[in-house]
Protein backbone atom coordinates (compact mmCIF):
# COMPACT_ATOMS: atom_id res chain seq x y z
CA UNK A 1 0.00 0.00 0.00
CA UNK A 2 1.89 3.36 -1.22
CA UNK A 3 -0.62 5.75 -1.40
CA UNK A 4 -2.58 7.51 1.36
CA UNK A 5 -4.78 10.52 2.42
CA UNK A 6 -3.06 13.57 3.02
CA UNK A 7 -1.83 14.97 6.62
CA UNK A 8 -4.20 17.92 6.36
CA UNK A 9 -7.28 15.12 5.51
CA UNK A 10 -6.20 12.51 8.44
CA UNK A 11 -6.10 15.67 10.80
CA UNK A 12 -9.74 17.15 9.66
CA UNK A 13 -11.02 13.26 10.57
CA UNK A 14 -9.42 13.11 13.74
CA UNK A 15 -11.06 16.69 14.53
CA UNK A 16 -14.44 15.69 13.08
CA UNK A 17 -13.91 18.76 10.79
CA UNK A 18 -14.82 16.84 7.42
CA UNK A 19 -18.21 16.04 5.79
CA UNK A 20 -19.59 12.59 6.27
CA UNK A 21 -19.01 10.73 2.82
CA UNK A 22 -14.91 11.71 2.83
CA UNK A 23 -14.98 10.48 6.51
CA UNK A 24 -16.23 7.16 5.79
CA UNK A 25 -13.86 6.94 2.98
CA UNK A 26 -10.96 7.75 5.18
CA UNK A 27 -11.86 5.18 7.76
CA UNK A 28 -12.44 2.32 5.53
CA UNK A 29 -8.91 3.19 4.30
CA UNK A 30 -7.73 3.43 8.38
CA UNK A 31 -8.90 -0.16 8.13
CA UNK A 32 -6.29 -1.54 6.80
CA UNK A 33 -3.48 0.77 7.07
CA UNK A 34 -2.20 0.70 10.50
CA UNK A 35 0.38 3.81 9.22
CA UNK A 36 -2.25 5.85 8.82
CA UNK A 37 -4.15 4.91 11.88
CA UNK A 38 -0.76 6.23 13.91
CA UNK A 39 -1.20 9.70 11.81
CA UNK A 40 -4.61 9.61 13.18
CA UNK A 41 -3.88 8.95 17.26
CA UNK A 42 -1.26 11.34 17.20
CA UNK A 43 -3.72 14.39 16.06
CA UNK A 44 -6.01 12.62 18.45
CA UNK A 45 -3.81 13.26 21.02
CA UNK A 46 -2.93 16.45 20.32
CA UNK A 47 -6.34 17.90 20.05
CA UNK A 48 -7.09 16.15 23.38
CA UNK A 49 -3.71 18.19 25.39
CA UNK A 50 -5.23 21.46 23.77
CA UNK A 51 -8.65 20.30 24.89
CA UNK A 52 -7.35 19.78 28.52
CA UNK A 53 -5.04 22.96 28.43
CA UNK A 54 -7.99 25.41 27.31
CA UNK A 55 -8.72 27.89 29.64
CA UNK A 56 -12.01 26.80 30.58
CA UNK A 57 -10.89 23.56 31.32
CA UNK A 58 -8.45 24.96 34.24
CA UNK A 59 -10.69 27.21 35.46
CA UNK A 60 -12.62 24.50 36.72
CA UNK A 61 -9.79 22.92 38.43
CA UNK A 62 -8.44 23.87 42.15
CA UNK A 63 -5.55 25.14 40.66
CA UNK A 64 -4.22 25.91 44.30
CA UNK A 65 -4.87 22.01 45.12
CA UNK A 66 -1.67 20.60 43.71
CA UNK A 67 -2.67 16.94 43.96
CA UNK A 68 -5.82 17.45 42.21
CA UNK A 69 -4.05 19.02 39.10
CA UNK A 70 -2.11 15.79 39.42
CA UNK A 71 -4.49 13.40 39.44
CA UNK A 72 -6.11 15.26 35.81
CA UNK A 73 -2.95 14.56 34.16
CA UNK A 74 -2.33 11.44 35.53
CA UNK A 75 -5.51 10.65 33.86
CA UNK A 76 -4.88 11.84 30.51
CA UNK A 77 -1.75 10.64 30.48
CA UNK A 78 -3.66 7.25 31.01
CA UNK A 79 -5.92 8.05 28.35
CA UNK A 80 -3.48 9.08 25.66
CA UNK A 81 -1.15 6.33 25.94
CA UNK A 82 -2.67 3.53 24.55
CA UNK A 83 -1.28 1.29 22.18
CA UNK A 84 -1.91 2.12 18.14
CA UNK A 85 -3.80 -1.42 18.19
CA UNK A 86 -6.36 0.50 20.02
CA UNK A 87 -7.33 3.02 17.97
CA UNK A 88 -8.68 0.20 15.30
CA UNK A 89 -12.62 0.17 14.62
CA UNK A 90 -14.39 -2.12 16.27
CA UNK A 91 -14.67 -5.49 14.65
CA UNK A 92 -17.81 -6.00 12.60
CA UNK A 93 -18.64 -8.37 9.57
CA UNK A 94 -17.88 -7.93 5.98
CA UNK A 95 -21.01 -8.04 3.41
CA UNK A 96 -21.12 -9.10 -0.05
CA UNK A 97 -22.42 -6.77 -3.03
CA UNK A 98 -22.90 -8.66 -6.75
CA UNK A 99 -22.08 -6.60 -9.98
CA UNK A 100 -20.56 -7.86 -13.16
CA UNK A 101 -21.94 -11.44 -12.46
CA UNK A 102 -18.86 -11.08 -9.36
CA UNK A 103 -19.51 -11.19 -6.14
CA UNK A 104 -17.35 -8.68 -3.77
CA UNK A 105 -16.68 -8.59 -0.13
CA UNK A 106 -16.83 -4.96 1.29
CA UNK A 107 -14.85 -3.49 4.49
CA UNK A 108 -17.09 -3.37 8.12
CA UNK A 109 -16.05 0.14 8.03
CA UNK A 110 -18.74 0.28 4.77
CA UNK A 111 -21.57 -1.54 6.62
CA UNK A 112 -23.20 1.74 7.89
CA UNK A 113 -23.84 2.62 3.75
CA UNK A 114 -24.99 -1.13 2.89
CA UNK A 115 -29.43 0.18 3.10
CA UNK A 116 -27.99 3.26 0.71
CA UNK A 117 -26.42 1.73 -2.25
CA UNK A 118 -28.71 2.20 -5.27
CA UNK A 119 -28.82 0.02 -8.62
CA UNK A 120 -26.24 -0.45 -10.56
CA UNK A 121 -25.84 1.74 -13.54
CA UNK A 122 -24.37 0.09 -16.64
CA UNK A 123 -22.09 1.71 -19.58
CA UNK A 124 -21.30 0.03 -22.05
CA UNK A 125 -21.10 -2.96 -20.06
CA UNK A 126 -17.39 -2.21 -19.00
CA UNK A 127 -17.79 0.56 -16.52
CA UNK A 128 -20.79 0.46 -13.42
CA UNK A 129 -21.62 2.53 -11.15
CA UNK A 130 -23.79 2.61 -8.47
CA UNK A 131 -24.49 5.82 -6.34
CA UNK A 132 -24.75 6.06 -2.64
CA UNK A 133 -27.39 8.26 -1.18
CA UNK A 134 -26.48 9.64 2.44
CA UNK A 135 -28.70 12.38 2.19
CA UNK A 136 -28.18 15.97 2.89
CA UNK A 137 -25.67 17.64 0.99
CA UNK A 138 -22.72 15.43 1.65
CA UNK A 139 -20.40 14.85 -1.30
CA UNK A 140 -21.48 12.39 -4.14
CA UNK A 141 -20.10 8.73 -3.27
CA UNK A 142 -20.40 6.11 -5.44
CA UNK A 143 -18.96 2.76 -6.07
CA UNK A 144 -17.72 2.05 -9.26
CA UNK A 145 -16.40 -0.76 -11.02
CA UNK A 146 -14.23 -1.04 -14.17
CA UNK A 147 -13.59 -4.04 -15.86
CA UNK A 148 -10.36 -5.45 -17.47
CA UNK A 149 -9.23 -3.79 -20.31
CA UNK A 150 -10.81 -0.82 -19.79
CA UNK A 151 -9.66 2.88 -20.06
CA UNK A 152 -11.60 5.64 -18.52
CA UNK A 153 -11.19 9.10 -20.72
CA UNK A 154 -8.90 11.97 -20.56
CA UNK A 155 -10.67 14.00 -17.44
CA UNK A 156 -9.71 16.38 -14.95
CA UNK A 157 -11.80 17.68 -11.56
CA UNK A 158 -13.80 20.81 -10.75
CA UNK A 159 -13.22 20.05 -6.94
CA UNK A 160 -11.78 16.87 -5.43
CA UNK A 161 -11.82 13.72 -6.41
CA UNK A 162 -11.41 11.17 -3.27
CA UNK A 163 -11.01 7.36 -4.84
CA UNK A 164 -10.12 4.13 -2.57
CA UNK A 165 -9.57 0.92 -4.14
CA UNK A 166 -11.50 -2.11 -2.44
CA UNK A 167 -10.50 -4.73 -5.28
CA UNK A 168 -8.06 -4.93 -8.17
CA UNK A 169 -6.23 -2.13 -8.92
CA UNK A 170 -5.77 0.29 -12.17
CA UNK A 171 -3.02 2.57 -13.52
CA UNK A 172 -2.90 6.27 -14.70
CA UNK A 173 0.29 8.71 -15.84
CA UNK A 174 1.23 8.62 -12.31
CA UNK A 175 1.37 5.19 -11.20
CA UNK A 176 -0.29 1.38 -10.59
CA UNK A 177 -2.54 1.39 -7.51
CA UNK A 178 -3.73 -1.31 -5.84
CA UNK A 179 -6.10 -2.52 -3.27
CA UNK A 180 -6.56 -0.57 0.13
CA UNK A 181 -4.87 2.36 -1.85
CA UNK A 182 -6.17 6.00 -1.70
CA UNK A 183 -5.85 8.81 -4.00
CA UNK A 184 -6.79 12.18 -4.01
CA UNK A 185 -7.13 14.54 -6.80
CA UNK A 186 -7.92 18.70 -7.69
CA UNK A 187 -8.28 20.26 -10.58
CA UNK A 188 -4.63 20.47 -10.63
CA UNK A 189 -4.34 16.91 -12.52
CA UNK A 190 -5.39 15.31 -15.69
CA UNK A 191 -5.70 11.39 -15.82
CA UNK A 192 -6.70 8.68 -17.63
CA UNK A 193 -6.90 5.50 -15.09
CA UNK A 194 -7.11 2.16 -17.29
CA UNK A 195 -6.95 -1.50 -15.89
CA UNK A 196 -4.98 -4.21 -17.72
CA UNK A 197 -6.41 -7.11 -19.66
CA UNK A 198 -6.02 -9.82 -16.77
CA UNK A 199 -7.51 -7.05 -13.65
CA UNK A 200 -10.64 -5.11 -12.95
CA UNK A 201 -11.44 -2.76 -9.93
CA UNK A 202 -13.96 -2.02 -7.44
CA UNK A 203 -13.45 1.33 -6.13
CA UNK A 204 -14.97 4.27 -3.77
CA UNK A 205 -15.05 7.34 -4.47
CA UNK A 206 -15.93 10.77 -3.55
CA UNK A 207 -16.53 14.00 -5.63
CA UNK A 208 -16.86 17.07 -4.23
CA UNK A 209 -18.11 18.39 -7.74
CA UNK A 210 -18.24 16.32 -10.85
CA UNK A 211 -15.65 15.44 -13.49
CA UNK A 212 -14.44 17.38 -16.45
CA UNK A 213 -13.56 15.04 -19.80
CA UNK A 214 -10.99 16.84 -21.62
CA UNK A 215 -10.11 14.64 -25.02
CA UNK A 216 -12.17 13.48 -27.86
CA UNK A 217 -16.04 12.61 -28.19
CA UNK A 218 -15.54 11.77 -24.53
CA UNK A 219 -16.62 15.69 -24.07
CA UNK A 220 -20.19 15.70 -25.07
CA UNK A 221 -20.29 14.03 -21.18
CA UNK A 222 -19.53 17.37 -19.50
CA UNK A 223 -23.19 18.34 -21.31
CA UNK A 224 -25.01 15.75 -19.44
CA UNK A 225 -23.36 16.43 -16.08
CA UNK A 226 -23.73 14.12 -13.37
CA UNK A 227 -26.39 11.96 -15.12
CA UNK A 228 -23.87 10.14 -17.44
CA UNK A 229 -20.56 9.63 -14.95
CA UNK A 230 -20.84 10.01 -11.18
Amino acid sequence: MNNHPQSLMLRAYASGDIDEATALIVATHLESCAECRAQVKAFEQEFAQAAFDTDACLASLNTDDEQNTLCWQDMFDEIVDQPVAAQSAPVKSHFDIDVNGQTFSLPPALQSIRPYIGKWRNFGGKVMSAKIDLGGEHSPMNLLYIAPGVTIPRHTHQGIESTLILHGGFSDEDGHYHQGDMMVRDASIEHSPKTSELEDCLCLTVLTERMVFTQGIARVFNWLGNRVFP
